[in-house]
């Protein structure tokens, strides 16, 4: 009797499969030494491409890995053909089929995503109406002109117009959100190794050496090449794996989470950033207030309070304690390092007020035209960063596109309180999302904090918050939904 589930397959299926295997591990491998690295593009591009078609949301990680990480030039591609803009291109198909198929927009109704359009289309018509003179703009040369542009913001909200879309599941969500944490938490420690080795950023500042990558090497977060911004992935880390080792019960791990959070709080230290060291305060007082004190939280934060106490004091150079403890208002009075720091901030705060006075009511100078617009008509010839994101988006997109950036963060909080109401209600379908819902929301308030102090709204973490708000809120609210139907 044939026996149900059996399966029958030629004995040489199995040969067939190890031998075609072979000859591609041959192919590439003689591709590779005639013509190098290059001859590996076509067979990424082909699995690529299928695991995209087939696992969406695995294209998506990928995705957010192109922002996150350095990849090698031979991967990066040139030109207008780079790795984002072909999965970009990839996605864009994607779309329009599952539009198609399903014939649902709803994505365009979504609050957010019109919040970033209409910041694209300001942005827009900032650089066509308002842009420094292209003439003295080429006086300077095209080295100084160092702007980003409006396309590779495109190219971050075309990110979350394919993240609200193809992440679908809570798993989806868990995948994505660990991945980004993994990120940030690997540049933050690669940062204190640097500092431990007796390198870093001016011999003692915490940073991964991203500025200095070229355009072949690989490497982490290269926004982590600003000591301040490694302090803020590590403040934005520890708020992440806090939450997602309270909701473990493996008292091992537990315990390994507590030293990692430990770690990355030196790296706040050892990176010398004044915003990060009030970033962790500020981190630090949201977890003490997410359910309050008791017993247990409060012997785990002494103890990891005292870890930390060490470590700063066997590890943190005199010159990193100087500036991190040299704040304005509850510092010390004495000029000390990092002074200077801080009169060039509130110096480029004087200079971004004149220039936004000196602008239409509505528009900017255009997306990325800071430092241009600032040189032309700064006496002192600086083209240094405001250190404010609100003040670089009121100069460079006008009053709206700041408004619209406050509007979104306040739009990406609610999404997340809703769905916290939910998922922490007993026996919700969601219940274990409850930690990243939880820490997402920590997250975009330690992000929001970070910029009063720096230029983050182009960076990828803030589109990924907003997608994480826009699809947990979704998906909370069709669990919801149901739960009405069946009764």
């Amino acid at each position: 009797m044939q026996q149900v589930g059996t399966s029958h397959r030629s004995p040489l299926s199995g040969a067939i499969g190890f031998l075609g295997l072979l000859g591609l591990a041959l192919l590439v491998g003689v591709g590779s030494a005639s013509y190098g690295a290059q001859a590996l593009i076509p067979v990424f591009g082909v699995v690529g491409l299928a695991l995209i078609i087939t696992r969406p949301e695995y294209g998506i990680a990928f995705f957010l890995s192109t922002f996150l990480m350095a990849y090698p030039k031979w991967l990066q591609g040139s030109g207008f053909l780079t790795l984002n803009n072909v999965l970009g291109g990839v996605f864009a198909v994607l779309l329009t089929y599952k539009v198609y198929r399903e014939q649902d927009w709803w994505f365009v109704r979504v609050p957010e995503i019109q919040l970033l359009g209409l910041i694209i289309v300001m942005y827009y018509l900032s650089e066509t109406f308002n842009a420094p003179d292209e003439l003295q703009v080429s006086l300077l040369g095209a080295g100084f002109y160092f702007a980003e542009g409006l396309r590779i913001f495109i190219n971050r909200v075309a990110f979350t117009l394919f993240f609200v879309n193809f992440i679908r599941t809570p798993g989806h969500i868990r995948m994505i959100y660990m991945l980004a944490l993994g990120f940030m938490m690997i540049t933050a420690l690669t940062g204190v190794q640097t500092v431990l080795l007796g390198g870093g950023l001016k011999g003692y500042r915490a940073f991964t050496g991203a500025e200095e990558l070229v355009a072949g090497q690989a490497g982490l977060i290269r926004a982590a090449g600003n000591p301040n911004r490694l302090a803020m992935f590590a403040v934005i880390a520890i708020s992440g794996l806090w939450f997602l080792i309270q909701s473990l019960r493996a008292p091992l791990v537990r315990m390994a989470g507590m030293l990692a959070i430990v770690l990355l709080s030196l790296a706040v230290f050892l990176a010398a950033s004044r915003s990060g060291l009030l970033g962790l305060a500020v981190c630090g007082m949201l977890i003490v207030a997410e359910g309050g004190l008791n017993v247990r939280k409060l012997a785990t934060i002494v103890l990891g309070g005292l870890m930390l106490a060490v470590l700063v004091v066997q590890f943190v150079p005199e010159r990193s304690l100087e500036r991190i403890t040299n704040i304005p208002v509850i510092g010390s009075e004495d000029s000390g390092e990092g002074e200077a720091s801080i009169e060039r901030r509130s110096y480029a705060w004087e200079v971004a007020y004149d220039l936004w006075k000196e602008n239409p009511p509505l528009i900017g100078v255009g997306m990325g035209n800071w430092s241009v617009a600032r040189f032309l008509s700064d006496p002192a010839r600086s083209a240094g960063a405001p250190h404010n994101s609100y003040l670089l988006t009121l100069i460079e997109g006008g009053p709206l596109v700041m408004l619209a950036f406050i509007v979104l963060l306040w739009r990406t909080w609610r999404n997340l309180r809703v769905a916290e109401h939910y998922v922490t209600i007993p026996g919700f379908p969601l219940a274990n999302m409850t930690w990243i819902v939880k820490s997402a929301r920590v997250s975009l308030l330690v992000f929001a904090f970070f910029t009063l102090f720096a230029d983050l709204f182009n960076l990828v973490i803030l589109f990924l918050l907003v997608g994480i708000g826009i699809v947990i809120r979704r998906q909370v609210e069709e669990v919801v939904q149901r739960q009405s139907l069946s009764y």
